[in-house]
């Protein structure tokens, strides 16, 4: 009798042991890093706005937008394993995948493409009682050229090139971030400040409150001159207005921003990243402007070639073969 009663209660046992692993019990979810870049710029509003979409729509991924020094840093980390994506300007992610330009010597870095967001815009900050109307009026002054280890750099570089100015030797350079350059540039220690962010973007518009700040103009031959040599860089205007204390149009470049993935990430993860992202678009449009810029169609043009997860979904819905 204690025999059959012990069997039977061995028979519940593994009963309830299988119910408890049915389809009812939680799934763990993924987790998924994404290096953006400093709090004040548009890649960390985005980036957080998107994954808290994502994170509560989808049961499989759990994204966490992490702040970083930006492009060049979410690149580096993202080949090594440390992250598992990143926000960056397309020549960066051009860059990475061929092995060119800063990663000449480095080669072809371990990514590819995952989705393209929006256009970001060169924006050079001077105060408006300054005297600097054009990039000409830089030389002999110390000018933040962008936040270290980020594709900004290359950005302001060439445009200083492209008027003959020498980026290390006409002027003093600084690198910081965007908040950081545009603080000591309203604090009176430096006389220009690069960044290349979403019009408009929250740094600037703090910046501008006063209207002591203004955004400093590119002369339109300069702009033709690069885009006909880069053209990954794309004449843009600012329109006058957009920033208090900016009372002129201002010429300059704007650049696709985009984001890129590890090659070790499966092919599921892409996807469904992707997939959330574009689909609850509606959830975190109103965190930027730049937000209502991203679409199927763009998202699905890179500048690396695309991750068998990302092009698996732009397939699916038909946006590419």
């Amino acid at each position: 009798m204690k025999k059959s009663i012990l069997s039977l209660l061995l028979v519940l046992m593994m009963i309830l042991a299988t119910a408890c692993s049915g389809s009812d019990t939680p799934v763990a979810k993924t987790d998924v890093v994404i290096g953006t870049g400093g709090t004040a710029g548009t890649y960390y509003v985005v980036a957080a706005a998107m994954a808290s979409a994502i994170n509560n729509h989808s049961e499989k991924l759990n994204v966490i937008a992490q702040p970083t020094k930006g492009s060049v840093e979410n690149l580096n980390l993202t080949n090594t394993g440390d992250i598992q994506m990143g926000f960056s300007n397309s020549d960066g992610v051009f860059f990475a995948a061929n092995g060119t330009g800063m990663y000449e010597e480095t080669g072809k870095q371990d990514i590819s493409g995952l989705m393209s967001l929006y256009m970001s815009a060169g924006q050079i900050a001077a105060m408006k009682d300054s005297g600097i109307e054009t990039y000409a009026d830089l030389v002999g002054k110390k000018v933040c050229l962008g936040p270290p280890s980020t594709t900004i750099v290359e950005m302001s570089k060439a445009i200083l090139l492209a008027y003959g100015i020498d980026p290390e030797k006409d002027i003093t350079p600084y690198y910081l971030s965007f908040d950081e350059g545009l603080q000591k540039l309203t604090d009176g220690e430096i006389d220009a400040s690069f960044f290349v962010a979403g019009v408009p973007t929250a740094a600037m518009i703090n910046a501008t409150s006063t209207g002591k700040v203004t955004l400093v103009n590119v002369d339109e031959a300069i702009i033709n001159q690069i885009a006909a040599e880069k053209p990954y860089y794309v004449p843009y205007v600012i329109p006058a207005g957009t920033y208090k204390g900016t009372d002129k149009d201002i010429n300059t470049f704007k650049i696709m921003t985009e984001i890129f993935v590890s090659n070790k990430v499966s092919e599921d993860v892409a996807y469904e990243f992707v997939k959330q992202a574009l689909e609850n678009i509606a959830d975190y449009k109103e965190a930027h402007v730049v937000c209502s810029e991203i679409t199927p169609e763009s998202a699905a043009v890179t500048s690396a070639p695309l991750h068998p997860g990302a092009a698996k979904y732009f397939k699916e819905i038909g946006v590419i073969k």
